[in-house]
This record gives structure tokens, C-alpha cells and sequence, in this order.
């Protein structure tokens, strides 16, 4: 009996911390015991007010986290390469009095032309037509007759592509000598780029990391990992270097053709840790 006394006045004591453990569990007692514990675990928390605004956040706050301070920058490579292709738009231009016989004479001399390309050593799949049209002439002179027609224009003109650098000037000697009269430039480019983007691609990342590295440095800091990198690659605008011309004046002499060099570019954006 005594024992089981002992036992009760044992329950007696450990109850009512049970009870006040289920109390505040639930809300209901104590209430002041649930609110400290919760301070207690989260200060931050709470010290944040569920009414603060946007503007009141300390910059750089996002819930209880800092964003990491980072560097963004730009790098460039570029490389100079010799071109290897060119393509060149020639044609011809015919004005008779009557529409067949400018589509007749148009007709031959595009043909002749398409010939004496192929002849050079280009191949037909590099030939290809980029512009046939025909136009009405008309008297727009002061005392002429607007609705008079006095002629017709026949254009026809194909774009080559020219896989020999070196056969550039002998392949615009022949189409002038057999009747191209119409020559749109000369433009020089690299076939396939990519393995030069490559080097460009290496360039461009050092450049970026170096000046990436020197920021750092100059804001008290070291560069850390990266975070982003992304990348444009563009080339230099091909540069025409032959004008319109034509004729057999000009077949005399032979044509000059300079390919110079040509650029491969790439561009990247880089994001790094700034460590402190």
C-alpha cells in the first residue's frame, strides 16, 4: 500500500508537465511558453514582421537567405582566317524595242554565261538564278509621251558560288567576255567556320575570365566559380570588291581580285561568384 502510494504521488508529479506539454501543444494554456519557444528557434523569423513591406527588406534579402554576390562580364575572341570561298552575282541586261527579241537575246547570253562559268570549273549545283525580270520602257523625257511605250528590259542574273579563290578573276574574265554586263560584287567567306569558332570560343572565355578576375581584384575580393556563360558568334560582313561593269573593253585586261582575309568572332557573357 505504501508503495502504491509512492506510485501515485509519482504520477502526481508528472502530470501536470504533461498536462502543460499538451496545453501549449494545443494552443490553449500557457500561450507565452509557445510564443518564446518559437523566438527562441527562429529569431530571424521573427524579427521580420509578417507586415513588412518590399521596401523595408535589407537589399539583398531574399527570406532569411543573401543573394551571393557575382560578376557579369563580356569576353571576345576573334580569329583572322583566309577565305576560302566566294560568290559573286553577274548577269545580263537587255533592252529591245520588242519583248521577244529582248527575252530571245537574254536568253542566249545567260546561257553563254551559265557556260562559260561551268567552263571555269564551277559546278551547276553553284549556279543558281537570283533575278529574272522584265520591265517596260516608257518616253519620261520633257516633251515625250508617258503611256508610249518604247521598249522593253530583260534582266536575268544567277548568284555563283566559286570554291577556288584563285579562279575568281579568271571566272569574271570569262563571263564578261561572253556578254555579262551586269556583275554585283565579289564576296569573300569561309566555307565551313566551325573549327575556327572553336579557337575563337577559347579566346573569348579567357578574355572574359580575365577581366572577370580583374574586377575582383579591384573590388577587394577573389573570382570564384562560374555561374553562367552563354555566347554569340557572328563573322565579318563579307567586303564586295567588284563593282558593275561589263563589256568586252573590260574583257582586255585581266580583273584583280584581292581575297584579303576574313574574321571569325565569338562573344560570350559570363557570370562568377564573387568570394570575400
Amino acid at each position: 500500500m505504501q508503495i502504491h502510494d509512492r506510485g501515485l504521488r509519482r504520477f502526481g508529479w508528472v502530470a501536470p508537465a504533461v498536462a502543460l506539454a499538451v496545453l501549449t501543444g494545443l494552443g490553449g494554456a500557457a500561450p507565452s511558453v509557445g510564443r518564446a519557444s518559437a523566438q527562441e528557434a527562429n529569431p530571424t523569423v521573427a524579427a521580420m514582421p509578417m507586415e513588412t513591406t518590399p521596401a523595408e527588406v535589407p537589399p539583398g534579402a531574399v527570406g532569411n537567405w543573401m543573394m551571393p554576390a557575382t560578376i557579369s562580364v563580356a569576353g571576345t575572341g576573334t580569329v583572322n582566317v583566309p577565305p576560302d570561298t566566294a560568290s559573286v552575282t553577274l548577269g545580263i541586261d537587255v533592252i529591245r524595242p520588242d519583248l521577244a527579241d529582248a527575252q530571245t537575246e537574254a536568253s542566249r547570253q545567260a546561257t553563254a554565261i551559265i557556260e562559260a562559268v561551268q567552263a571555269q570549273g564551277v559546278a551547276i549545283e553553284d549556279i543558281q538564278t537570283s533575278n529574272f525580270s522584265v520591265n517596260v520602257m516608257r518616253d519620261y523625257s520633257s516633251d515625250g509621251d508617258p503611256t508610249q511605250v518604247t521598249g522593253f528590259e530583260v534582266m536575268n542574273q544567277v548568284n555563283v558560288t566559286i570554291r577556288d579563290i584563285s579562279n575568281v578573276g579568271p571566272t569574271l574574265d570569262a563571263v564578261i567576255a561572253a556578254g555579262a554586263n551586269s556583275i554585283w560584287g565579289v564576296n569573300f567567306f569561309i566555307d565551313d567556320p566551325r573549327p575556327f569558332e572553336a579557337q575563337a570560343r577559347t579566346a573569348a572565355v579567357d578574355d572574359a575570365t580575365e577581366t572577370a578576375r580583374q574586377l575582383a581584384e579591384a573590388a577587394g575580393g577573389t573570382l570564384g566559380r562560374v555561374i553562367a556563360v552563354s555566347e554569340d558568334v557572328g563573322g565579318a560582313a563579307p567586303m564586295p570588291v567588284f563593282g558593275r561593269g561589263g563589256g568586252m573593253a573590260a574583257a582586255e585586261m585581266a580583273t584583280p581580285i584581292e581575297a584579303g582575309s576574313s574574321q571569325v568572332s565569338v562573344t560570350v557573357q559570363m557570370t562568377f561568384a564573387l568570394d570575400q
